[in-house]
């Protein structure tokens, strides 16, 4: 049987490509006959530039000359450069025809939900894609049963895959060696983020509680790069580097590791420490859990799925009092059976925590806090594109904004950056007005 796989792959950094140099290189050794077809330029059998009807209707034409199809499918892949709703539902159109042309695989990576729930025509033509796919998989239940309530589809008709599956260890040694390799001290507790720099990974969250608490013997680690150059990711991990300034004990380790480094880092860490914002599924979960290194997550998506040992938070109260806990500062007094809502003593650990943060006059829940809250609502601005039904009205309009775009690009770029400049001094400011307070002897009564 001759199965081509669609998705990127390497040396394209994405967590996806990783993902799937794994598979391929286990389905390849075991004798299947695959090939990969990527949309970058990469060590793949094959190229097409998808994220169009274009790069659709070729990835159809060359679907023909395979038994099997499988998608490693997430939206910047399938739909990256459409621009209206009537191109989105000519790629889903064309899916459908692909699907219905040679079996097809959907392993289900992300999907923007927001389309089908707010256009009946949307979710028709996921459903009927979805509906005609051999096989649908997504790696965590959760997953299954937003992505069946979105599609309206059965539950029953999306399987479940481990994440973890085709997941092997890059290197294996103890502790001692790993931390030797990387230079760091020997008895430090020493706490790891690890991956690309991004917001919604939290990497930030994870500074601020770490300079809040101060613990002695304890360091911080964030690892790991931009995936792609773009104002926005370059402009986070300026703010990471900033906050990382503020503590000896907090460092940024701004590069792309490969896959035997990643792992060593892993095996020299106490605890990985994952405050996502928002995520599906996380492939440094599934990493950790090969070495058994003990992991702090935000239960957002489907992490709750992947391991019953994963020590999940809510807020950043609760991130701070897991971090406590996992160096060894006084906060890690507090057992896990204490640490429940409704439990005698919670209101007594939420008080512990206030004080230490000094956030009395605020809910713990507020994250981030009202001024960035604010800030958030100021969302990039994009270049403005035609967008219309009717063909004769979009030329117009790009012809107008060809003439333009001269003038209005300058002011939009403008814009971007003194918002991102905002934030980044919002930000830094309470960052150091909290690790101040910190150090500022309690009030006596």
């Amino acid at each position: 049987m001759r199965v081509l796989m669609v998705t990127p792959y390497a040396p394209y950094r994405d967590g996806i490509a990783a993902y799937a140099v794994q598979e391929v290189r286990r389905r390849r050794a075991a004798g299947e006959d695959l090939e990969v077809l990527s949309p970058f330029p990469s060590a793949a059998h094959h190229h097409i530039r998808l994220g169009g009807v274009a790069g659709m209707a070729k990835l159809a034409a060359m679907a023909g000359r395979y038994d099997r199809l499988v998608i490693q499918f997430f939206p910047e892949m399938i739909f990256g450069r459409t621009r209206t709703g009537a191109e989105r539902l000519a790629i889903w159109t064309a899916l459908a025809g692909i699907t219905k042309l040679v079996p097809t695989e959907l392993r289900i990576h992300e999907v923007q939900y927001q389309p089908m729930r707010e256009h009946a025509s949307e979710r028709r033509a996921a459903h009927r894609v979805f509906d005609q796919a051999a096989e649908i998989t997504v790696h965590t239940a959760q997953e299954r049963q937003e992505l069946a309530d979105a599609a309206g589809l059965s539950p029953m008709r999306i399987k479940l895959l481990d994440h973890g599956t085709n997941f092997a260890a890059h290197s294996r040694m103890d502790q001692a060696e790993a931390r030797s390799l990387l230079g760091l001290p020997p008895d430090d507790k020493v706490l790891l983020c690890i991956g690309f720099l991004q917001a919604h990974k939290g990497f930030d969250r994870a500074i601020q509680a770490f300079l809040r608490l101060d613990p002695d013997g304890a360091s911080l680690h964030v690892v790991g790069d931009v995936r792609v150059y773009h104002p926005e990711l370059e402009a986070h991990a300026r703010t990471l580097a900033m906050l990382a300034e503020l503590s000896p004990k907090v460092h940024l380790h701004r590069r792309f590791v490969g896959d035997a480094e990643f792992d060593t880092w892993l095996q020299a860490a106490d605890t990985v420490v994952l405050p996502y914002r928002e995520i599906w599924s996380s492939g440094v979960v599934e990493r950790a859990k090969l070495f058994e290194t003990p992991v702090i997550a935000a239960a957002v998506g489907g992490i709750a799925d992947q391991s019953s040992s994963i020590t999940l938070i809510k807020n950043d109260g609760e991130l701070m009092a897991a971090m406590a806990r996992a160096v060894g500062a006084e906060a890690a007094l507090v057992s896990e059976a204490e640490w429940t809502e409704g439990s005698s003593d919670y209101m007594s650990i939420q008080a512990e925590i206030r004080r230490r943060a000094r956030t009395d006059d605020r809910p713990l829940e507020a994250d981030p806090s009202p001024v960035q809250d604010r800030l958030a609502d100021l969302e990039v601005l994009p270049m403005p594109h035609p967008i219309s039904l009717k063909p004769w009205i979009n030329q117009t309009k790009s012809l107008i904004g060809r003439a333009t775009n001269w003038q209005i690009h300058p002011l939009v770029v403008n814009a971007n950056e003194s918002t991102t400049a905002l934030r980044d001094a919002i930000t830094l400011l309470e960052a150091r007005v909290a690790a101040l307070e910190d150090r500022r002897e309690p009030p006596q009564s």
